[in-house]
């Protein structure tokens, strides 16, 4: 067991009944990002004013809404095929609202990104691929 220079006191073992936290890669959002539909790029876009470069993972920073699309997509939350509405819109941003921080990083671009699908796509259900 090694003892660390600045805490003697702190083992560098992750005491019992403690569970350790997995560590995300912190470029891990920007890889999600490959999964973003092409609409998905463009609703980002208009709400955001951030182009996603598609097929690709971004090279730089992407937004909280991106993000949060890109993790969806990735984790299946989002189906492949299913368009993003307002429904999972109005969901996503009270799922950050019922976050005990009280922080909720989309509230900014939530009304641009349903002015666009109200403007460009359906505001229902959309369309669902069934097949997978």
């Amino acid at each position: 067991m090694s003892i660390p220079r600045l805490n003697p006191y702190r083992s560098t073992i992750t005491p019992p009944g403690v569970v350790a936290r997995p560590n995300r890669d912190r470029h891990s959002a920007r890889e999600d990002a490959a999964a973003l539909t092409e609409r998905d790029r463009e609703l980002i876009f208009q709400a955001t004013g951030q182009r996603i470069a598609p097929g690709e993972p971004n090279q730089g920073w992407i937004n909280s809404l991106a993000a949060a699309i890109a993790a969806d997509r990735t984790a299946g939350r989002l189906a492949p095929g299913q368009e993003i509405n307002e429904v999972y819109l109005r969901d996503l941003a009270r799922r950050y609202d019922q976050n005990p921080t009280g922080r909720n990083p989309i509230a900014g671009y939530l009304d641009a990104a349903l002015r666009h699908l109200d403007q460009h796509g359906p505001r229902t259900i959309g369309r669902l691929d069934v097949s997978a």
